[in-house]
């Protein structure tokens, strides 16, 4: 079936989708340039409005290389790359911002231009239609690449005007992702092969934690853990899930699968051994005793005394 389905996305996308490549050979308009860089930029910017953008790039690259040090050519810089993402061609828009970025590091779009890289390859994130196969199933090095440069820009700066809409592509980004992930576990599961699932789950739970498919990473992960008799770890990890979701999608399948674990192994006691009594020590050699102190020696006797004369 998925055979089936690639099939016809190579012949549907070639009649219907063939248009909107970013490849091919391009009409390059014929512009008349004025002779000064501030004509040449409005003239771009007319283009631009008027969705002409072609013609609007034609205009900001004149403005770049014939007059590189007006500051009209610093905005020329980033309305090439703005006039590349209007017409959707993002990979040529990303190139564009980067290049804006390292030639202005300090210029107050710069914010600006970061966020755009990132949304670039959001908008190549691969999408499902009905002559395709689901998303999920098709190569997401761009949904990678916008996860990583999105995070990037939040990281560098998280308090910028379009963080908070950068914050929630990120989170369809790592959705897509996690969606990935699930229908690889799932494949391994109806296979029967539970370090896969375990693999695949742990990855959900590590990666793209905050994508909305936890719960069901938590459960096989459980399950698989069952399956490969770590009962302790699967037990601590079903647990978890319905802390968690305690009414969530696979709470009751986590209870029934609970209810089966067999028993926590009660704990170890360490044996007490008691010890021996010490051994009292052998009397040694009764202890000398002092020598007794010398008497000190009589005084010789005084002469006794005759009578007087």
């Amino acid at each position: 079936m998925r055979g089936i389905r690639s099939v016809l996305w190579l012949v549907v996308a070639a009649s219907f989708l063939g248009a909107g490549c970013e490849s091919g050979p391009e009409q390059r308009p014929k512009v008349s340039y004025r002779a000064s860089a501030k004509e040449n930029f409005l003239k771009g910017q007319q283009a631009y409005a008027d969705e002409d953008y072609l013609e609007a790039v034609e205009f900001f690259r004149f403005v770049k290389s014939k007059f590189p040090y007006s500051s009209y050519a610093t905005e020329a810089d980033l309305m090439v790359a703005e006039s590349h993402f209007a017409r959707e061609r993002y990979l040529e828009a990303a190139d564009a911002y980067v290049s804006f970025i390292k030639l202005h590091p300090k210029h107050a779009k710069v914010p600006f231009a970061t966020y755009r890289i990132g949304l670039c390859y959001f908008m190549r994130m691969p999408d499902t239609y009905w002559f395709m196969p689901p998303a999920y199933e098709l190569d997401q090095k761009e949904t990678l690449r916008a996860i990583q440069e999105l995070e990037a820009y939040l990281q560098r700066f998280p308090d910028d005007a379009s963080a908070p809409e950068a914050r929630e592509k990120l989170r369809q980004a790592k959705r897509r992702m996690a969606e990935e992930e699930s229908y690889v576990m799932d494949f391994y599961r109806r296979k029967g092969n539970p370090r896969g699932v375990l693999w695949r789950a742990e990855k959900i739970l590590q990666s793209y934690g905050d994508a909305g498919l936890d719960e069901e990473a938590l459960f096989r992960k459980g399950e698989a853990l069952a399956a490969l008799e770590e009962n302790d770890h699967a037990r601590r990890t079903l647990e978890q899930q319905l802390q968690a979701f305690p009414s969530g999608e696979f709470s009751g399948d986590a209870r029934e699968l609970l209810a089966k674990l067999p028993p926590p192994a009660a704990p170890e006691v360490p044996e007490v051994v008691p010890e021996a009594p010490a051994a009292k020590p052998e009397p040694g050699p009764a202890p000398a005793e002092p020598p007794a102190p010398e008497k000190p020696e009589a005084a010789d006797p005084e002469p006794e005394k005759g009578p007087a004369p």
